[in-house]
This record gives C-alpha cells, sequence and structure tokens, in this order.
C-alpha cells in the first residue's frame, strides 16, 4: 500500500541466498557507458548519506542551541537526573536542577532549582513549586496556571535527539534527507529547486533521481506547489518521454500551527511491492555492489487526493487519500553493478493491470528518542486500504495443476487489506538496550488479494536464516515467459512469476543489543577527546519468528503457505553504523537446518 508522503538493506549479503532459474533478462557485460557515470556517482552519494551540498531543513526540528543547553545542563556533575515516570509528592522537595528523560511527570511539590523534562509530558498540580526555570522538550505542560514558576517556562514540542555515552548524553542532528536544494525568499514566499533520490538504486529504473521547483506561497497557513521530472539513469542520456516519471503536487495548510492540510497529486513512478524489510540505503548498495535486488517492483500512474493531519511536535500523523491510477508490470532492465554485472538479474512477479480506484488511511505514531539507533520510544505504523473497484486484471493464469496459460480473468479490486508495524524500544541498563517489532499484513477478509498487494517473508529483511522469498506461497514455483509490458521494451525472452507472494503475513522480531563502553574509552584516549566516535562498538542477539499464508479459498493456483511460525535466531557486531550478522534457521526440514549460517551485512539497525 502508498498513500502520499508517509513512506516509511543494507546490503544483504546472503550467503544463504539463491537465485531464481530461468532467463530474466540479458546479462550486462562489465562495461562504462554514457549512463554509467551518473549512476555510480549518485548510488555512491545516496550511500553514504545523501548530498554535499545544502540540506532541505527539518521545519519540526528542535533548534540546536536549544537542544545543546538541555545537554549541558544534564551532564553537569551537581545535576538530579531521573529516568522514566516520575512523581514528586506535595510537602516533598528536590534540591539542585533536576532533568527527567521520558514521563509521564507529576510534580505536586518543591524544586529548588530548574526543572527539566525531555520527551515528555509534565503534569504540575496545584501548589507545585517551581523555584527556577521550566523546560519541557518533546512534551506538553498542564496546570500550570495552579502551579508556581518563579523562572521562565519554555515548551518546545519537538523532541531532543539524543545519545548516551558513558552516563552522558550526546547531541544527535536531525538525519538529513538525500536531497540537495538552492532557492530564494522573495515578497510573496520562497522558491527552491530541489534535486533528490527517490527510493533506491534497483534493477528497474537503475537510479532513480527526482527534480523540479517547489514554490511555497507565505502565510501562517501557506500553500505549497510542486513539480518533481523523475529521471531513471538506466535510460541514459538519450530519454523517451515514456521512460520518465513524475510527481506534481498541491497543498493548502490550515488550522493552528499548520496542522491539517488538504491536496491533490499526479503521478507516474515506480514503487517496490514491499519495502519494509531492507532501508532504501541497504538495497542501494546491494544491487549496486552485489547484483542483489532484494525488492520486486510494479508501476503505478495515476492521480489522488488527500486530507492530512499533524500537529506540529505531536508524535501521531494521519493521511486519508483517495486515489484513481493504472498498474502495470515492469521488468528488469541493465543496471551497472560493481560485481557480478554480467549476471542476468533476478525475475519479477507479475502484476494485476488495469486501473484501480481505492481509498487509504495511514497512521503515524513515533516516540522514538531518536530515527537513526532509537534507545526508548514507541513506534505504530498503520495503514488500512479498500479497493473501490476497477479494472484490475491477471494476465497470466494456472490451472489446477499449476500449468500456466495466457488471457485476462478479473482480479479482487475490491480487497480490503491492512499493514501493522509495531516496534518498542526499551533501555534495559546504562548500555544495553532491547527492541520488539510485531507486523501484521494482508486481507483482512480472507479474500484473494492482487499480487502487488501481497506478501513474502525469508531473508535478511525478515527472517534472515532462511533465503530471500522462501515463504511466497510457492509463487515463484513456476517461471513462465512474459508477454512484454507497455514500457522499457523488454527482451522477448524475458520470464516473470505469475504471483507475488501470499495474502497474510505476521512477524514477530527481538533484538537486544548490549555497547562495549570500555572499547569506546580506549579508542578515545588513543584518538584524543575531539574524535567524535559515532556508536560505541556492541554485540547482539535477535530471534525471529515468521508465518505467511493464504485461505483455502483464495489460492488461485499459489499453495496455502505456512501451518505454523517459521523460526530464526543469531549473533550479531556492530562497528558504528555497520553491523555483521550470523543467522541460523531453528525450524524446518532437518536438510534445512544443517544448512550453513547464513552470515551478512546490514548498515544501520535491523529495524
Amino acid at each position: 500500500m502508498r498513500s502520499a508522503e508517509i513512506r516509511a538493506g543494507a546490503w544483504g549479503v546472503g550467503a544463504g541466498e539463491s537465485k531464481a532459474g530461468g532467463k530474466a533478462g540479458k546479462g550486462t557485460p562489465t562495461r562504462f557507458s554514457p549512463r554509467i557515470a551518473p549512476a555510480l556517482a549518485l548510488a555512491l552519494a545516496h550511500a553514504l548519506g545523501g548530498a554535499a551540498a545544502a540540506q532541505i531543513p527539518r521545519e519540526d526540528a528542535l533548534p540546536r542551541a536549544t537542544a545543546e543547553a538541555i545537554i549541558a545542563v544534564y551532564n553537569r556533575p551537581e545535576t538530579i537526573r531521573l529516568t522514566g515516570e516520575s512523581w514528586l509528592a506535595r510537602g516533598s522537595e528536590l534540591v539542585g536542577d533536576v532533568v527527567v528523560l521520558g514521563g509521564p511527570v507529576l510534580v505536586g511539590g518543591r524544586v529548588r532549582g530548574s526543572l527539566v523534562v525531555v520527551n515528555g509530558d509534565l503534569r504540575l498540580e496545584p501548589g507545585a513549586d517551581i523555584e527556577g526555570d521550566l523546560t519541557v522538550v518533546g512534551g506538553g505542560v498542564t496546570g500550570l496556571d495552579s502551579a508556581r514558576v518563579a523562572g521562565q517556562s519554555v515548551v518546545h514540542p519537538e523532541p531532543l535527539r539524543y545519545r548516551r555515552e558513558d552516563g552522558r548524553l550526546v547531541y544527535l542532528s536531525p538525519a538529513p534527507p538525500t536531497a540537495i536544494s538552492a532557492g530564494r525568499e522573495f515578497g510573496f514566499g520562497r522558491t527552491d529547486l530541489t534535486a533528490s533520490i527517490r527510493g533506491s538504486y534497483n534493477r528497474v529504473e537503475g537510479l532513480p533521481i527526482s527534480i523540479g521547483p517547489r514554490v511555497r506561497f507565505g502565510g501562517s497557513n501557506p500553500t505549497r506547489l510542486e513539480a518533481q521530472l523523475i529521471y531513471r539513469s538506466e535510460s541514459g542520456l538519450s530519454v523517451d518521454s515514456d521512460e520518465l516519471g513524475y510527481t506534481l503536487r498541491a497543498e493548502q495548510y490550515f488550522g493552528a500551527h499548520q496542522r491539517a492540510r488538504i491536496g491533490a497529486r499526479l503521478f507516474s513512478e515506480i514503487d517496490p511491492i514491499e519495502e519494509w524489510g531492507l532501508s532504501n540505503r541497504e538495497n542501494s548498495l546491494a544491487t549496486f555492489l552485489f547484483h542483489q535486488d532484494f525488492r520486486d517492483y510494479y508501476e503505478r500512474t495515476g492521480w489522488g487526493a488527500y486530507f492530512g493531519w499533524a500537529p506540529r511536535g505531536s508524535p501521531t500523523r494521519l493521511l486519508l487519500e483517495y486515489r484513481q491510477e493504472e498498474h502495470e508490470r515492469v521488468l528488469p532492465r541493465e543496471p551497472w553493478s560493481l560485481f557480478e554485472n554480467d549476471e542476468a538479474w533476478r525475475p519479477q512477479p507479475t502484476v494485476a493491470e488495469g486501473r484501480l480506484r481505492s481509498l487509504s488511511l495511514a497512521v503515524d505514531h513515533d516516540t522514538r528518542n531518536e530515527d537513526v539507533s532509537p534507545s526508548a520510544g514507541w513506534l505504530v505504523r498503520i495503514e488500512l486500504e479498500r479497493g473501490l473497484g476497477g479494472t484490475l486484471a491477471h494476465n497470466v493464469l494456472l490451472d489446477s495443476l499449476g500449468q500456466p496459460s495466457f488471457g485476462s480473468a478479473p482480479a479482487n479490486d475490491r480487497f480490503l487489506a491492512a499493514f501493522v508495524d509495531v516496534r518498542r524500544y526499551a533501555r534495559l541498563g546504562p548500555s544495553s538496550r532491547l527492541a520488539v517489532r510485531a507486523l501484521a499484513a494482508g486481507s483482512l477478509d480472507g479474500d484473494p488479494l492482487p499480487p502487488q498487494r501481497q506478501h513474502a517473508l525469508g531473508g535478511e529483511g525478515s527472517l534472515p536464516g532462511y533465503r530471500l522469498f522462501d515463504f511466497d506461497c510457492g509463487a515463484r514455483r513456476t517461471l513462465v515467459p512474459g508477454p512484454p509490458p507497455n514500457t522499457f521494451d523488454p527482451d522477448p525472452e524475458d520470464r516473470i512469476y505469475p504471483f507475488y507472494g501470499c495474502d497474510r503475513a505476521a512477524v514477530l522480531q527481538l533484538e537486544y543489543t548490549a555497547s562495549f563502553p570500555a572499547a569506546r574509552r580506549l579508542l578515545r584516549r588513543w584518538l584524543g577527546p575531539d574524535v567524535q566516535l559515532g556508536e560505541s562498538p556492541a554485540w547482539l542477539a535477535f530471534f525471529n519468528a515468521g508465518r505467511a499464508w493464504n485461505e483455502p479459498r483464495s489460492k488461485q493456483g499459489r499453495g496455502g503457505g505456512q501451518n505454523d511460525f517459521s523460526v530464526d535466531a543469531g549473533l550479531g557486531l556492530r562497528l558504528g553504523r555497520i553491523g555483521f550478522y550470523w543467522a541460523v534457521p531453528l525450524s524446518g526440514s532437518v536438510d534445512r537446518l544443517t544448512e550453513r549460517i547464513n552470515f551478512f551485512v546490514r548498515v544501520g539497525p535491523s529495524f
């Protein structure tokens, strides 16, 4: 499911991954051509963290000066430091400056100093007395009228992003988007020319580069216009208009503090069928370096109208969108990769093609202390999509024996599907944390989903002890000749799979991480205190359980999937952003259990 602007690979060098049989497309000999140079430069820039020019600032970020002032108060030896839910009863008092990480915080007594609440809410009871300043970031305050604050009262709804190192807090700047921008202010507002990488380097588009103007008309509730052209590096320098994508958008904000917006958009883009397992950066590296693209894709063209609600500083965001779009299948092309460039790319599955009208609702609730490597808070993402009709049709048919034929059979375009991703991050000690993720996705009524809404498990992003797409309800057991789609003029010998995966999937992931602060102290002593080392080296243990399946009435030539959950576990070592992992399956056949351990590398946390 895709919703406007709520989006949320490493590279998984998986020893357990196998390449699908059959011919997936023409192999490309190692060579340099006019289209390789921009792809090479931009793919590396994307993998290393974005553009080198001026970056687009986040409008809801906490000012750095404010963040560093709060961190300085916390790091003072004399500061009283509390974590989590805290309560100061009536008649009690604390002497000195107090900083509370998390919350909620209830104060009924006296603080003989300043009070700072970080990423939590504060409630002041009648008669509460704060003799210094009151500062709340990443939360709100209630009861201020019935309490006494001798100094200044400041509330910043934007959260503070920080990391703990040896009992101290370290400021984390907002993660920059992979975009560059050049613009200026005018009397009517601001104009910018922006260029960004949309998605990841992949075997269908190469590197998709979005470039175009953005205009913002001034006022407390601005109007925004955007026109972005999507250039696909695989097209080369001679670009056909049919190979370009685009996004046109108009938005109007309203309500206090721009909390709501309405908008409309026109789009033509290539999207992954599933992208939750690996990040764009990881998938880019895997594709560019090792000729391994972990995602499958389809093309969608149409328009949408939406309503968004996102109060400034609130952890909750909502987006409701109506869409009318055309879906088409796409096949692998010939993007360049550093290794195994002469190998054929993995085949694509087909999709149900035609028009689709749908209504989607996306809700995000994010209370994490930071985005890159969180150690506290919740992340909840819920997406609901209702198909309202259209002309979606299957072009590859399977009979009762699994034999393929070409034709046209109506697909379910009135489906009801959901995607729920719940994550909890908790710090267990000064140098250890636990991360838990529960994910469920698929058909809510048990009816079959079109291939572009199906789900598959297996591989580094979901169950790393198993091969990529090991659990796909038999969608990849039949490789058939594919009639060419309307774009990209593929080789007629290309092959496709008739489905993507299963109608339902569920995953549970647990990860325990413990850092080595002693190693960090030794490095700091050796390199000097001014050297920024990033995160401390850490070891981790993980456990995953997952199941993907179909209801008996909705197989459509696929298998029924798993009857029970498959389980794997493993260990890892993280050195800053790079993680080295070893995973082994704990369920399945004896042959599977005796397979060699899967070693893989990831960039950033697993989830």
